[in-house]
């Protein structure tokens, strides 16, 4: 399970759940991590990237890998062509236990990791409308709808 790996008093090497998500090496969470992405692949039938993608990303620090004891979140930068600006963007969100509402439990985790590293805007998506209302109550505005007609 991950967690933060801590040495005690007496030199016993300790893991504890961790209070805020941390950044995690996506080898030593793999086996864990690896069947949330294939749930998220296996709900969203218009993703066209294998969870090994998401392992590559990672390895090759094209992602980062957060995790806490409830799940994990997959975040990527973007930057805007025009203006330079970037943006962090949730890529994948995983959660152990669904209607905990974690997105409002760790958005000011993310806002505050995101505004230190100079970024200026915290982005993700998604395919279901039925996630709209939630984030819509935590300050996330819709930005852009796709829609997409297979040829």
């Amino acid at each position: 399970m991950a967690g933060s790996t801590l040495h005690s008093h007496n030199g016993e090497i300790v893991t504890v759940a961790a209070v805020e998500p941390f950044v995690a090496d996506v080898r030593r969470e793999w086996d864990w991590i690896r069947p949330g992405i294939e749930e998220i692949l296996r709900n969203s039938k218009a993703l066209t990237y294998r969870a090994e993608d998401v392992y590559a990303a990672c390895v090759n620090q094209q992602a980062v890998l957060w995790v806490t004891s409830e799940g994990f979140v997959v975040s990527t930068t973007e930057t805007d062509t025009f203006t330079g600006k970037k943006t962090m963007f949730l890529w994948l969100a995983w959660a152990k236990e669904k209607g905990n509402s974690l997105v409002s439990k760790y958005q000011s985790f993310f806002e505050r990791v995101a505004r230190e590293a100079g970024y200026s805007y915290l982005e993700t998506r998604s395919p279901f409308l039925g996630l709209m209302p939630h984030l819509e109550s935590h300050g996330w505005s819709i930005d852009t709808v796709v829609y997409t007609r297979e040829l």
